[in-house]
């Protein structure tokens, strides 16, 4: 632990890493408080499910025509008399067809078939759990789960991913940058500080994440009041899901709540944090230049952006579907984990699989380079 603080001590010494920090939270904190066309009407449903609950039903009809009349009450009651049980007839088949048009018989047609048959048990059973009659926030769900879990989510992963990698390389390239690589690098013991150098990067980026979304979450929900609907189920009827212009109820390959989707969601993200930044130590072990290492990173995180697009333009369709296995991708969609994800994964549990795939992979590859690393000259 006191090589460890060692390290960490180096970090909080970095002005540049706090000033981005602040930088990244006034950003999410100004775009939190500019998202205020719907809060009013989220609160009011909120509060109006903590009086009658989270279930659409006749109670709830005739508790909510009881309540005083407001503009939002009036719009809440006709979307509510308007709710049906869209998993009570759907079928996953129409949305084989309709992908299976564009990817033809190709391999990744063929995946994407096998994951809606999987898929199509679980609309059976929301139907018979109710889980499309459920309020969570009304007539706004759509725009407030797309603007929590999508954007907002986004913007704290895509920082914690920057935040997570520029700490590592930091704490790696200490002793090139300092002119000490080779004093340190002249016993073995001194090449094994490299490994807490990992550890407390890898730590460090968990916990920037962790800080970033603690601030930027708990000012949403100071201004989003959630307390009524936390109960409420994400596969609302009043919930859309929209990818390649195909919207759809949202299918979850697990039931889950408002509450839950974002501990899940959360949880997930720390992982995802933890192999972007064993991704940035990967690269540094191999190349073992600071600043090279931050400019592949640069090109292979910026690739992995580009290149599906490309292969989609190209009719590319498996190696498009090999993409999707990428870290990078997986952030990009929170708002679909969990979910079937449409073109955006394979498999089901995709985002889960290639976060658990990555940790394995680049966990063992950096430990095994580093081993390697103890043997090897360092270069001047």
């Amino acid at each position: 632990m006191t090589l460890l603080g060692y390290e960490w001590r180096k970090l909080a010494r970095m002005s540049a890493l706090w000033v981005f920090v602040a930088l990244c939270l006034l950003f999410n904190i100004f775009y939190v408080s500019s998202a205020g066309y719907n809060r009013r009407f989220v609160n009011e449903v909120s509060q109006t499910a903590a009086r009658l609950g989270n279930r659409v039903d006749a109670a709830f009809l005739e508790g909510l025509s009881a309540m005083d009349r407001t503009k939002n009450q009036d719009l809440l009651l006709t979307g509510c008399r308007e709710l049906t049980d869209v998993f009570a007839f759907y079928d996953t088949a129409g949305l084989t067809e309709a992908y299976r048009h564009w990817l033809g018989d190709s391999l990744a047609g063929r995946w994407i078939g096998w994951k809606y048959e999987r898929l199509s048990p679980r609309a059976a059973h929301l139907s018979q759990s109710g889980a499309s009659m459920d309020l969570y926030a009304g007539p706004a769900t759509a725009d407030a789960h797309r603007f929590l879990f999508g954007d907002l989510m986004r913007f704290i992963l895509g920082e914690a991913a920057v935040l997570g990698m520029l700490s590592t390389l930091a704490l790696l390239g200490h002793e090139e940058i300092h002119r000490t690589t080779q004093t340190v690098c002249a016993s073995r013991t001194g090449r094994r500080l490299f490994r807490w150098k990992l550890g407390a990067g890898v730590a460090a980026a968990m916990a920037l994440y962790l800080a970033v979304a603690a601030v930027t979450l708990g000012t949403y929900f100071a201004l989003f009041d959630y307390s009524g609907i936390w109960g409420s189920s994400i596969s609302s009827g009043f919930n859309q899901l929209t990818d390649m212009l195909i919207p759809r109820p949202v299918l979850t390959w697990s039931d889950f709540t408002v509450g839950g989707y974002l501990a899940a969601v959360l949880a997930l993200g720390v992982v995802l944090t933890a192999v972007l930044a064993l991704l940035a130590g990967f690269v540094w072990v191999v190349i073992r230049r600071v600043y090279l290492a931050a400019l592949v990173l640069m090109v292979v995180c910026l690739g992995g952006l580009v290149v599906p697009s490309v292969l989609a333009e190209l009719d590319l369709w498996t190696a498009y579907a090999l993409c999707t296995f990428e870290p990078v991708i997986v952030l990009l969609n929170p708002v679909g984990w969990f979910t079937e994800q449409g073109m955006n994964a394979f498999i089901p549990w995709q985002e889960t699989a290639v976060t658990a795939s990555w940790l394995a992979l680049l966990g063992c590859g950096t430990a095994a380079l580093l081993k390697r690393m103890d043997r090897k000259d360092v270069p001047a």
